[in-house]
């Protein structure tokens, strides 16, 4: 005879799995299906290799969400083509970590971050393995100018800032290749070859012989210093110098001296020129009494020529005058 099924056992197992199911979805996925997470946006033109669906969002370095999606915004301009980076955060866990009362309101308090100079930027977890993240953090100078991309949709976007890791890898490539180029080979050949070559030189010098010369040459040294005779030398030579020094010192004395009254000879004929100039420009009144007086000077010979060539014609006019005659003809 077969049992029968009990009812009341078969609910309590289906009871029981139900309640198991219901405790592990809570337990595992309570934060998925409870968390109040908002979807943002940002936009980067430069390369995004090495970030993935699933990255971590970081605020100043905490961790306030995840990459969603990474889709790429065609142009007609290849190099103006964008990357856009949808990413979730986490607005529990933001009010939690922030010790502010306005991050209440999350959307306002956002706007004004924004305004204060936040941005996201992509930044290394580990250069080593060159994954990357969105660092939210404040990149720009407070009341910046920005411009957004993404519009006509109800997402929030976050202004995106250059990070340089795109120049930064090309930097470290081109080193990389520079390094590559190298011939360490050669460089050793040439050290090898040089420390040779220095050994060889060293072990051909004869230290004791050198030695011996200094020593003699100090010696010689020695002795010229406590020479008697070349101490006197000395001295004299000194005295002579001296004396060298003061006799340079008189001349150049009287030098000066003489410079200075031939200067102020040279000053005084620079006056007595200027005065003749003066003296003689063509309307000063110097000239012209000059000129006056030699226009009478020469009337007043002319006046003793014709006398003297009267007295010659008529002697006697010295005792009688002139006579009628040459009175009427005159």
């Amino acid at each position: 005879m077969k049992n029968k099924l009990n009812p009341v056992a078969i609910g309590m197992f289906v009871l029981a799995a139900v309640t198991i199911s219901v405790v592990a979805i809570m337990v595992f996925g309570a934060s998925k299906f409870f968390a109040d997470t908002e979807k943002y946006v940002s936009f980067f033109t430069e390369s995004v290799n090495g970030l993935d669906v699933g990255a971590h969002v970081k605020y100043k370095g905490v961790v306030i969400g995840k990459v969603e999606e990474i889709t790429i915004r065609p142009s007609a301009d290849l190099n103006e083509t964008t990357v856009a980076i949808f990413y979730s955060i986490d607005l529990g866990l933001v009010r939690r970590k922030i010790l502010d009362t306005d991050v209440d309101i999350f959307d306002e308090w956002l706007e004004k971050q924004i305004a204060d100079g936040l941005r996201a930027k992509l930044n290394y977890q580990s250069i080593v393995t060159g994954m990357l993240y969105i660092e939210l953090d404040y990149l720009a100078e407070k009341g910046e100018k920005y411009h957004t991309i993404y519009a006509g949709t109800s997402l929030t976007e976050i202004p995106s800032a250059k990070s340089g890791l795109s120049e930064m890898g090309k930097a470290v490539e081109k080193t990389i290749a520079g390094i590559s180029e190298i011939n360490f080979a050669k460089i050793g050949s040439d050290l090898e070859h040089l420390l040779e070559e220095a050994n060889r030189k060293i072990s051909q010098l004869d230290v004791e012989s050198m030695n011996d010369s200094a020593l003699e040459t100090l010696e010689s040294i020695r002795e010229v210093a406590e020479n008697p005779d070349l101490k006197s030398s000395l001295k004299n030579l000194d005295k002579l110098l001296v004396n060298a020094d003061d006799s340079v010192a008189s001349i150049r004395r009287d030098f000066s001296s003489v410079t200075q009254s031939a200067a102020h000879t040279l000053n005084k004929v620079d006056v007595l020129l200027a005065n003749l100039n003066s003296m003689f420009s063509p309307q000063s009144p110097f000239r012209y009494e000059l000129s006056m007086l030699l226009r009478n000077l020469s009337e007043s010979l002319s006046s003793i020529s014709n006398l003297s060539d009267y007295l010659q014609r008529n002697p006697s006019s010295l005792i009688t005058g002139k006579s009628e005659r040459a009175k009427t003809a005159k």
